[in-house]
């Protein structure tokens, strides 16, 4: 399974939650997300998805999104490498991905 790292994904649709959600539906690989950071009122975002790899790992990597003002859309930015490596029927999956995504830097 390729990873969805480094992946740079435009979309023309001008809704803050667009960029993730047209991912998430185009990467059937994508188990979670989350939108961590969403202080800019542009939609100027970051957060991570989790991503299934084989039978029972998963990764999560950091993303950005950035408003393409005064064209339309958005555009996503997935990080160069996970942030976190683990088991997909992980106790506790989630939280410790949050913790981790605390400490991670893109």
């Amino acid at each position: 399974m390729k990873h969805l790292t480094n992946i740079t994904f435009h979309t023309a649709t001008n809704n803050w939650y667009a960029p993730l959600s047209e991912f998430w539906e185009k990467h059937s690989s994508i188990v979670s997300a989350e939108i961590v950071d969403k202080t800019s009122s542009a939609g100027d975002w970051s957060g991570y998805i989790i991503q299934k790899v084989g039978k029972h790992k998963v990764i999560a990597i950091g993303f950005s999104q950035y408003n393409n003002y005064p064209r339309d859309g958005f555009t996503l930015l997935t990080c160069d490498h996970p942030f976190y490596v683990g088991e997909y029927e992980e106790k506790n999956l989630t939280e410790n991905v949050r913790n981790c995504w605390l400490q991670f830097d893109c």
